[in-house]
């Protein structure tokens, strides 16, 4: 998977699998992103919220990520199950913050139900031809379904 020696970002992660997994691929450092506030004991581990993250990248302290993952986690994104604000784009806008902290040459690894394009009352939301080409926008394809049902 290429994560040996960079930097990660894991969007949404109560339970720390990807971030295991990332450190056992030789991951330099992973910071998890999640809505509510989460301690890691790991050196190479850290934790933000949203809140945090916004402030640190104002400030300028952020840095860049060179692999981004998220694993069943953004299309639950604005659905308001999990404590965040009722948005219907919140899906797109949390991938589109993260190009704007990924490095020039980032990768992402995205994970999310795909089928035809719905939105299953606020458990999730099921990317089609129309929104998983908008959820993808900004990244290339290197790997997976290259053809969605319409």
């Amino acid at each position: 998977l290429g994560l040996s020696d960079k930097t990660v970002l894991v969007i949404g992660s109560e339970i720390p699998w990807v971030e295991a997994v990332a450190l056992a691929l030789g991951a330099a450092h992973v910071t998890t992103l999640e809505y509510g506030p989460i301690q890691s004991g790991h050196p190479q581990v850290s934790t933000m919220t949203p809140a945090v993250m916004r402030e640190r990248h104002r400030a300028g302290t952020l840095g860049q990520f060179q692999v981004i993952v998220s694993h069943s986690s953004v299309e639950h994104s604005g659905l308001g199950r999990y404590g965040d604000a009722l948005n219907p784009w919140g899906d797109l806008l949390t991938i589109a913050r993260a190009w704007c902290v990924a490095a020039p040459d980032a990768t992402m690894y995205l994970g999310v139900p795909v089928g035809r394009d719905a939105i299953e009352y606020n458990a999730h939301r099921v990317y089609g031809k129309m929104r998983l080409s908008l959820i993808s926008s900004n990244w290339e394809q290197i790997h997976g379904e290259k053809q969605v049902e319409a």
